[in-house]
């Protein structure tokens, strides 16, 4: 499970660590949202957009949620925003094969009118590498 340090989730200087996953899994995670943003869509718009639950993206892109893309995921993605590749969906150049760790803060999300909302989003605060290669 995750550990978490402190008691009060909206509290920034609280430092909140996820679990262990693969530097490849937040890469893919990061260029995803970046495309969602692009668009001007909401989390809950590109989960629409995929056929699945409204939260389905926001639990992807969340540190304290277990739920990552797969490759049925990878494919639709491709499609909904029409890359020629799967590729596409990386960063240029491929991350190193390890296993990792990121502390994190909850900040809160704004509002369309900028005025901060009562619902948050992860800040990465340091990812640190648990394992340099995959066994």
């Amino acid at each position: 499970m995750y550990q978490i340090y402190g008691t009060n989730i909206l509290d920034m200087n609280e430092i909140y660590i996820s679990e262990s996953l693969y530097r490849v899994e937040f890469d893919l995670i990061e260029k995803v949202k970046e495309l969602r943003k692009s668009k001007g869509w909401s989390q809950r718009t590109l989960s629409k957009k995929m056929g699945f639950a409204e939260s389905f993206v926001g639990k992807v892109e969340s540190l304290s949620q277990p739920e990552k893309y797969n490759l049925r995921h990878l494919i639709i993605l491709k499609t909904i925003f029409s890359l020629p590749t799967l590729d596409d969906l990386f960063p240029e150049k491929l991350s190193n094969d390890e296993l990792i760790v990121i502390k994190y803060t909850k900040v809160p999300k704004k509002n369309k009118n900028g005025t901060p909302s009562k619902n948050t989003e992860d800040h990465v605060e340091e990812i640190i590498v648990v394992n340099d290669k995959i066994r």
